[in-house]
């Protein structure tokens, strides 16, 4: 006889859209002044949010969070976005034969803050732990934009523990998932080849990673050719080459020669393109310069 998992005879909901937002008025409030930096009126408004119903305390906590995390006070931040995913999930799972959707994905978005947090407390385990958490509620729950939020997030969690083959694969889901966002895909898409192009550089796969490197710039420019996204994406392109070139340089000169050449004139134009854009690309300008220097004295050495 077949045991029906509890899961299996619940109702869904539609597939969502988006991220979760809340429908509280103080609640919306709160969230628009953390976007805003104004610390004294999220914090106001997120006060005034009541603690009952429990959903609406799981809102409370959330915003709390979001609010601690934006001061860089992240032990405050774990305690209130740990309180926000356990009030959520008691709401989302509290019905027998419903899926509460909505509290559930509060649920994952408090996760994926949750990691976060971790992560900047250099609690690499923790933070990892809490993504998949995140990645697994948000799989069966949630829209493709949270679940392309918390690959990438995999991915960063994996990079910065050197866990290189584990954080390819989170690339790719990425990729596939940014596919099917409705949310900015040419963007996510780009996000998601260069964080791949980044972690194949590590692995010492530079061929692909200079591939991974063109296909990120292919879709910034298709985004916004204009932004300075796509200048930044020429600068990660010729740094991915400068890179494959110096894996081959002594065993094959001559095509450390013609990687070095296309480095150089993307650098060139990335040197023309970023400084109108200010203090928002001063590093990408800088690391322009410092690179365009290096890549002359490897070919002036061939």
């Amino acid at each position: 006889m077949r045991v029906t998992n509890l899961a299996d005879s619940r109702q869904k909901a539609p597939a969502p859209t988006g991220h979760v937002r809340p429908t509280n008025e103080r609640a919306v409030l709160a969230l628009k002044a953390i976007d805003e930096l104004r610390w004294s009126d999220a914090r106001k408004h997120i006060t005034a949010i009541p603690e009952s119903p429990l959903t609406e305390y799981a809102w409370k906590m959330y915003l709390a969070g979001l609010l601690a995390a934006a001061r860089d006070d992240f032990p405050q931040s774990e305690t209130a976005l740990f309180a926000a995913a356990s009030a959520a999930f008691v709401v989302g799972f509290a019905d027998e034969k419903s899926v509460a959707a909505d509290e559930l994905r509060l649920g994952a978005a408090a996760m994926e803050k949750l990691g976060y947090a971790y992560r900047r407390q250099e609690r690499l385990a923790d933070a990892y732990h809490a993504h998949l958490a995140a990645f697994s509620l948000r799989e069966e729950h949630a829209s493709f934009d949270e679940r392309w939020e918390t690959a990438m997030s995999l991915a960063v969690d994996c990079t910065v523990a050197r866990r290189d083959d584990e954080a390819r694969r989170w690339c790719r889901t990425a990729i596939d998932l940014a596919v099917k966002t409705p949310d900015q895909p040419l963007a996510k898409q780009a996000q998601a080849w260069g964080r791949l192009a980044a972690v194949l550089g590590a692995l010492g796969r530079h061929e692909e990673a200079v591939a991974a490197a063109r296909n990120a710039r292919d879709f910034w420019r298709k985004h916004d050719r204009s932004a300075v996204t796509a200048a930044r994406a020429d600068v990660e392109l010729a740094g991915a080459l400068m890179k494959y070139a110096e894996s081959v340089y002594e065993s094959d000169g001559a095509h450390a020669k013609v990687l070095l050449t296309e480095a150089l004139a993307l650098l060139a134009t990335a040197a023309d393109e970023l400084p109108p854009f200010g203090a928002e690309a001063f590093a990408e300008d800088r690391r322009c310069t410092e690179q365009t220097d290096f890549v002359r004295r490897l070919l002036d050495s061939l």
